[in-house]
């Protein structure tokens, strides 16, 4: 699996994860992202801020984070045949996947 970011979570991630990613395993603009850890299922807003920035934010995305503050986390790429990604916590060892969700939308 190639990684797209890693980040150790901390107060300040809870309004938003900023990233570079210069691959192409995540969409242009806005989309939404349907996470779930097998038990749980959010729904995480993903934006592409230009220059190979990207942005994950949004309420559900704030709860994910408050309950994992201090915990490394890594995203990575879909595989082949797969249609999500995968998010791993270092801290618990749960695998939570990414799954692209219900739309997406071009920048506004």
């Amino acid at each position: 699996m190639t990684v797209i970011g890693e980040v150790n979570l901390v107060t300040h991630h809870q309004a938003r994860w900023r990233f570079l990613y210069r691959g192409h395993a995540l969409p242009g603009g806005t989309s939404i992202l349907t996470v779930t850890d097998g038990f749980q299922w959010w729904h995480f807003q993903c934006r592409s801020e230009g220059d190979n920035m990207y942005c994950i934010k949004g309420s559900e995305w704030s709860r994910f984070v408050q309950t994992r503050i201090n915990a490394m986390i890594t995203l990575y790429s879909k595989q082949d045949g797969e249609d999500f990604h995968r998010i791993r916590s270092g801290a618990s060892l749960v695998q939570t996947e990414l799954r692209y969700g219900l739309y997406s939308q071009s920048n506004q």
